[in-house]
């Protein structure tokens, strides 16, 4: 059961170093793509084509491999102020409970991103000429970040809205 655990641990330690690369490289891509957008299309009276499309696309990853991300670090918005008051043991239950609300949430919004990637499947942007699914594949990718970073934490007997120790 200990060597599962620093498995998990391990893994899901991998996987939050590659989101928070991925968060700042999208980010900083968004950056240069808006950036570009404004002085093209203000300052040179040029509009680049691509820009709006790629803007999209980067700020749907960002946004769901982004909530993925702020999971893990408890960083979501959470009203704490009945569960404060509860008692250790039923402090312990509630946090189980919105655990599994969490979890069954997320698992609901990935099966609906993903009956929208299927649902899109053949539709190509029309100015990059790359599928659709491209920007709607973020939704079911994010939420099954968010699933795993979840399943971790109660394997580890962590509450999703726990911060962590320092």
């Amino acid at each position: 059961m200990k060597a599962l655990a620093n498995s998990l641990n391990w893994l899901e330690h991998r996987i939050l170093h590659l989101e928070g690369l991925f968060i700042a490289l999208a980010m900083t891509a968004l950056i240069v793509d808006l950036f570009l957008q404004v002085l093209f299309r203000f300052l040179l009276d040029q509009p680049l084509d691509f820009t709006e499309e790629l803007a999209r696309i980067l700020f749907a990853w960002l946004v769901f491999v982004g909530a993925a991300h702020a999971l893990y670090h408890a960083q979501h918005f959470v009203v704490d102020l009945v569960y404060d008051a509860l008692p250790p043991r039923a402090q312990s239950i509630a946090g189980y409970l919105v655990d599994g609300v969490v979890a069954l949430f997320v698992l609901t919004l990935a099966w609906v991103g993903f009956r929208a990637v299927l649902s899109g499947s053949g539709a190509i942007l029309p100015v990059l000429q790359i599928p659709a699914s491209v920007q709607t594949l973020a939704m079911p990718a994010g939420m099954a970040l968010m699933v795993f970073h979840t399943l971790v934490m109660l394997f580890n007997r962590r509450h999703v809205g726990d911060a962590l120790a320092t």
